[in-house]
């Protein structure tokens, strides 16, 4: 039930009974004088915030669960706000690579979601964040074997009803650490017929929500081939999944030998050899010769080519300077000395 505040205003003579009877106004206040106990345990269930916090929320409407989320999601916002203000100049040198593949194999994302130290990097929290922007990256996929995605338009993409933007302001309130969405990228099939099979892999991953893993390194691998039955675009499925793992583990700059000619002859520095960063000529993770000899054997199995589209590695903290932060022992010793 809504109190009822009176406020009392003389209507003439100043008469305590003239203000009662003649000059009395009633207002209403939509919020509670006491927080019902069910309430405040349904909605820490629902998110897990401090007691006060809580309190306060279903305070402000009537001790309406569904209101009282809302509230604390602009609350939360608005704190997020204020902190990464005050936070924003700190390096993000840590955090988490992302990636999600659709469920037809068709298309993929990666993204990298930055963050200050490790223990950040491995919550809950900031690794569903990962995973939920990895998600919305991979809505943008067109039909192209790479593309790169601004981090402006991913920012502004909206997923249940809030943007990118607000759930990393929101999450800096709650982990009170510096995020910064760094880069994403996506794959697609160039047509509608699928030719295509995309795969992922993440290093020491950690799951994420919405079936999508993160970790310090990610990568993706596209393979081109016209294959069409679900056998055979399994079998690419695993190659490609594999060749993920080798992207991730041996860093390759090139797909064939001849990019990497075309690099020398345009006077690209620091190619090194092919058999270091042509992926085509690395001898496979797995076994069984070259990526291009394996490549080889795959296509002869399905009876169609099949080739590496594309490619990409991302590594948390790649091209950010790392802060360097003071060892507390030496300074005890320092001081004791």
């Amino acid at each position: 039930m809504l109190p009822v505040v009176a406020s009392l205003r003389p209507a003439c003579g100043g008469s305590l009974f003239s203000a009662l009877c003649v000059g009395t106004r009633t207002t209403l206040r939509g919020y509670a004088t006491k927080v019902d106990i069910k309430a405040l345990k349904r909605l820490r269930e629902l998110n897990p915030v401090p007691m006060s916090k809580a309190k306060e929320a279903l305070l402000s409407t009537d001790n309406d669960i569904e209101q009282a989320m809302v509230w604390l999601e602009k609350d939360a916002i608005q704190s997020g706000a204020k902190k990464a203000e005050k936070i924003k100049n700190r390096a993000a040198s840590d955090g988490a690579i992302a990636v999600q593949i659709n469920e037809a194999l068709t298309a993929g994302a990666i993204i990298e979601l930055g963050c200050e130290t490790d223990f950040v990097a491995r919550n809950s929290t900031f690794v569903d964040l990962a995973s939920t922007i990895a998600r919305s990256s991979l809505e943008l996929a067109g039909h192209s074997a790479l593309t790169q995605i601004e981090v402006s338009e991913l920012s502004a993409k909206i997923a249940g009803g809030r943007t990118m933007a607000d759930m990393v302001t929101e999450t800096i309130g709650r982990l009170g650490e510096n995020i910064v969405l760094r880069r994403a990228a996506t794959m697609g099939s160039p047509d509608a017929t699928g030719s295509m099979v995309v795969s992922g892999y993440v290093h020491g991953g950690i799951a994420g929500s919405h079936g999508a893993s993160a970790g310090k390194i990610g990568g993706l691998v596209a393979i081109k081939s016209s294959v069409r039955s679900e056998e055979h675009r399994r079998t690419l499925s695993q190659l490609a999944g594999r060749l993920a793992q080798q992207v991730v583990g041996y860093s390759p700059r090139f797909i064939t030998v001849d990019e990497w000619k075309a690099a020398g002859e345009a006077g690209i520095e620091g190619i090194g050899e092919p058999e270091v960063t042509v992926l085509e000529a690395q001898q496979f993770l797995f076994g069984g010769g070259t990526i291009a000899e394996v490549l080889a054997k795959v296509a002869k199995g399905v009876d169609a080519p099949v080739e590496v589209a594309s490619f990409v590695r991302f590594e948390r903290g790649e091209g950010v300077e790392k802060p360097v932060r003071p060892d507390f022992a030496e300074e005890v010793r320092k001081q004791l000395s």
